[in-house]
C-alpha cells in the first residue's frame, strides 16, 4: 500500500523548490531588495570609464577658455589626500586672460600712461571708443606662454599643480622699461589660483556624480534594465 505524504512534507518540498528559484528585482521582498542594492552598489562605478561624462565636459569647458591638451588626474573618494587636478597648455592667451583670469587686455600689459587729449570732450570720446593714444609698443597676450604644470606626482589634489608663465619676443623699444619677472610672477600666481579652484570644482563634480551612480535609484535602474536575477534573499545569482 502506497503511503501518502503528510501535508507538511509538501510544504517543505515547495519551500525547497522556491529556494532554488531566480527572482527579478521587482519580485523580491523589501528586505531582499535592500540586500540586493547593497550587494550591487558598485555596479555603475566598477568600470574605469564611469567618470567620462564629467571629464569630457571639463575638457570642453577648458577649450572654450583657451586651454588644450588637458590631462586630468584624480583619486577618490573620502580618504585623506584625495582630490583632482589637471595640466594643460594655453593656446589662446587672449581668451584665457580675459575669460579665465578676468584680466582686461591692457590691465597687466600696458607699459605706461596713455597720452590722451587734454580737453574733456575728446578724452570722453576716447574712453567711450576705447581708443588708446599711447603710440609706444606694448606687450600683448601673444607675448605670453602659459601652462598648467604638475608639481608633484605623489597625489592628485589641487595643490599638486601650478601655473607657469613666460614672456617672449619682448619689443626692443620697451625691454628696459618693463619688469618681466614681476609680470610673470604675478600672472603665474593668478593662473595657479585659478587652476586650483577649477580642480576643486572638478573634484566636487566627480564626487557628486559618483554618489549619484551609487544611489539606490541609479543602482535599481541598472539592475532592472539588465534583468539581473537574485535568490529569495537578494543575493546576485
Amino acid at each position: 500500500m502506497k503511503r501518502i505524504k503528510p501535508f507538511t512534507l509538501f510544504i517543505k518540498e515547495e519551500e525547497s523548490i522556491d529556494d532554488d528559484r531566480e527572482y527579478s528585482f521587482e519580485e523580491l521582498s523589501p528586505e531582499a531588495k535592500t540586500n540586493a542594492l547593497d550587494e550591487m552598489r558598485d555596479i555603475n562605478t566598477e568600470y574605469q570609464g564611469w567618470h567620462e561624462p564629467i571629464i569630457e565636459d571639463f575638457e570642453e569647458r577648458m577649450k572654450e577658455l583657451g586651454v588644450d591638451g588637458v590631462e586630468v588626474s584624480y583619486s577618490g573618494f573620502y580618504s585623506q589626500g584625495d582630490g583632482a587636478s589637471f595640466t594643460g597648455d594655453v593656446f589662446d592667451t587672449k581668451t584665457f586672460m580675459s575669460k579665465a583670469l578676468g584680466l582686461k587686455n591692457t590691465e597687466w600689459l600696458d607699459m605706461g600712461e596713455d597720452e590722451k587729449p587734454e580737453d574733456e570732450e575728446s578724452r570722453l570720446r576716447a574712453d567711450l571708443l576705447d581708443i588708446g593714444f599711447d603710440t609706444r609698443e606694448k606687450l600683448t597676450p601673444d607675448n605670453f606662454v602659459i601652462k598648467i604644470e604638475r608639481l608633484s606626482n605623489r597625489y592628485s589634489h589641487e595643490n599638486t599643480i601650478g601655473g607657469k608663465v613666460y614672456i617672449e619676443d619682448i619689443p626692443e623699444s620697451i625691454e628696459d622699461e618693463i619688469q618681466s619677472q614681476t609680470i610673470e610672477d604675478e600672472i603665474e600666481e593668478k593662473v595657479t589660483n585659478w587652476a586650483r579652484s577649477e580642480s576643486k570644482d572638478l573634484y566636487r563634480n566627480l564626487e557628486r556624480y559618483y554618489d549619484e551612480l551609487r544611489s539606490d535609484e541609479s543602482v535599481e535602474e541598472t539592475i532592472i534594465e539588465n534583468d539581473y536575477k537574485f535568490d529569495k534573499d537578494g543575493s546576485f545569482n
